[in-house]
């Protein structure tokens, strides 16, 4: 299956290898990146992965919360990916398979335990998103001293805290062994 990497460079290190990629940064608008994945998806089945980001907090509409959470939306582009504009991904709307959220939290509850971010995303691009629900450790990458060369390579590894797949139809399902897209 053909995957397309849309990667904010707001996150460090590198997709490389895995597929597609398209970067983008605080400066690209959110339609001019979606028109670039769009464009890279050129096979039947594909797979997106969103690599960036996510917003995570103690704090949400004036209350505060033991546990750092999520839920509220992706750093992704200019104009950022929040629950009040998640609209924008109907551009996609039926184009992939699956889409993967690969950020901190975008599947968490600090907005309403129904997980609305997720849920709308789902909705909007009318495919199976599959996110985390906790902050996700990365390794941007290395530098090797005896080659004096970096090589900064994003892995992801394993998932953090709980995983769900949201479908257009608005259920959400926990998934276990739920496997990435990219290393």
């Amino acid at each position: 299956m053909q995957t397309v990497i849309l990667h904010d460079l707001r996150l460090d290190g590198k997709v490389a290898g895995h597929g597609q990629v398209i970067e983008v940064d605080g400066t690209t608008p959110l339609a001019h990146a979606f028109r670039r994945v769009l464009q890279a998806a050129n096979s039947s089945p594909c797979q997106l992965a969103i690599a960036c980001h996510g917003f995570m907090s103690h704090y949400h509409n004036r209350g505060s919360h033991e546990t750092l959470q999520g839920g509220t939306g992706l750093q992704l582009c200019r104009e950022l990916l929040r629950i009040r504009n998640v609209g924008q991904v109907s551009d996609l709307r039926g184009r992939f398979e699956r889409i993967w959220l690969m950020a901190c939290g975008p599947a968490g509850t600090i907005v309403h335990d129904s997980r609305p971010f997720c849920r709308e995303f789902a909705a909007f691009a009318d495919t199976p998103v599959v996110a985390a629900d906790r902050p996700q450790l990365y390794h941007p990458g290395t530098h090797d001293n005896s080659q004096r060369v970096s090589r900064r390579t994003l892995r992801f590894g394993d998932w953090e805290g709980s995983v769900y797949e949201f479908r257009p139809d608005g259920t959400v399902h926990p998934t276990t062994g739920a496997g990435s897209p990219l290393p």
